[in-house]
């Protein structure tokens, strides 16, 4: 079954699993070949590959995403600036065989990748802290008012739930600025 550009942009929102493995099987081929044909191996691509996906799920997330070219096209340009972006941090840029000049676009990818990098960053980091911060930091970044918070978490008062909240964050904080990844996506 083939999908229209709009049914998948819809599946990825969805997160629908027969679109994204629609998704990998039809598109994949092509960004493999090309990070393979510009210093990279499978695993690069496919860790590039989803990346894409995510910058494009997080993008329709802030706004509706109209394309004004096939589906194929956008991922292929969007894989393209992520991995130029990455061998330009890597100082090989001199030895792509890309087919065009880099150009503004490459300024958007590497925003759009700078993000994803962070995000990714955040991500692992909050994975490691306790179920209690996780439930803490998550109700505040959902806006839960500190009283609501108080209840949920069983806290005696909103003052706790504000200490609470700031302990968490910090410990978070901590343990991003302690990777050593940070300076790497940090580093402008």
């Amino acid at each position: 079954m083939d999908y229209t550009t709009e049914a998948i942009l819809e599946g990825i929102s969805m997160s629908n699993n027969d679109v994204l493995n629609y998704i990998y099987k039809k598109f994949f081929p092509s960004i493999r070949n090309f990070i393979e044909n510009n210093n990279g191996n499978e695993e690069d691509a496919r860790d590039l590959f989803q990346e894409a996906i995510i910058v494009i799920y997080r993008k329709m997330k802030k706004e509706p995403l109209v394309l004004s070219c096939n589906f194929k096209t956008y991922i292929y340009s969007i894989c393209r600036l992520l991995w130029l972006k990455q061998l330009e941090k890597k100082k090989n840029s001199n030895e792509i065989n890309s087919e065009g000049v880099l150009d503004n676009r490459l300024d958007e990818a590497s925003e759009t990748y700078d993000q994803t990098e962070k995000y990714r960053l955040y991500q692992k980091h909050f994975q490691k802290l306790g179920p209690d911060c996780k439930k803490v930091l998550q109700l505040a970044l959902d806006k839960i008012s500190l009283k609501e918070i108080a209840d949920i978490m069983g806290y005696k008062s909103e003052k706790y739930a504000k200490k609470r909240k700031f302990q968490c964050k910090q410990m978070l904080i901590e343990s991003i600025k302690s990777d050593n990844e940070f300076k790497e996506v940090y580093d402008e």
